[in-house]
């Protein structure tokens, strides 16, 4: 198995919207992940966003291949693509500081770090002994809260709370004005958003012999800025993207 893991760095705020309808005081909330309840890509949006990308940036006969072809109103037949990709996960968010010198930490859970290391040895073969060990902390605090310990992943410096107080700490909620036909505010809504600064990693997988095609993504994706989730109108989701390690089986 061919494999890359990519790092998504939000330059902006990011909405990935559940789909649910609630009535709570938040009418739209983020997508979260099933098990951890972490905010998360899952794989079809972050499919659908390179998708997008490759058509908008001059990779429209890459699409097809990499992607798969969707049905269409011509055409209701669909086929796969060479590549596999995986949701993005949480891997760190900013919080702001409440103790230290600096505004925000990256904050972060050993479940989500040890997540991360999970999928390097599962896909890009790397042991167990990676893993960065842990390192102590003094003088901070986020959101009132004393980080357990810090671990320096792939150059980021991320806090790690538990997951108990992870789960304290509020994504930011967001008031939108919700205009009529003459531009006169109708009424107020509330959007939750994942920050600017927070961190998500994702795995795109290619068979043996269709590595050339894993090659050709990772170069058209590389350092390159990708639009995920939702309100692209207002510069929400503005990604850069970042390889942070591969393997090529011969």
């Amino acid at each position: 198995m061919n494999a890359i893991i990519l790092r998504l760095e939000c330059l902006t705020n990011l909405h990935v919207g559940n789909g649910d309808v609630n009535y709570n005081i938040i009418d739209n909330e983020v997508e979260r992940d099933p098990v951890t309840h972490y905010p998360v890509i899952h794989a079809s949006g972050v499919k659908g966003a390179l998708r997008e990308y490759f058509k908008r940036n001059g990779h429209k006969d890459s699409i097809k291949p990499l992607f798969g072809k969707e049905s269409d109103k011509e055409d209701k037949n669909t086929s796969p693509g060479k590549l596999k990709i995986l949701s993005a996960e949480m891997l760190a968010i900013p919080v702001r500081a409440s103790a230290g010198d600096k505004p925000y930490y990256l904050v972060s859970t050993e479940t989500a770090v040890k997540r991360y290391y999970l999928m390097k040895r599962e896909f890009l073969g790397c042991k167990a002994e990676d893993e960065p060990a842990p390192q102590s902390v003094r003088g901070v605090q986020v959101d009132g809260k004393t980080p357990g310990d810090k671990v320096d992943v792939d150059g980021l410096t991320l806090y790690r709370l538990s997951d108990a107080d992870f789960a304290e700490i509020a994504l930011p909620v967001l008031a939108r004005n919700c205009l009529d036909d003459g531009g006169v505010s109708k009424n107020l809504w509330y959007e939750e958003v994942v920050p600017h600064e927070s961190v998500f990693f994702f795995p795109v997988l290619a068979d043996k012999l269709d590595r050339d095609f894993l090659r050709d993504f990772r170069e058209a994706v590389e350092g390159k800025i990708v639009q995920f989730g939702g309100n692209a109108s207002i510069g929400y989701g503005l990604c850069k993207v970042t390889v942070t390690g591969g393997r090529e089986d011969e």
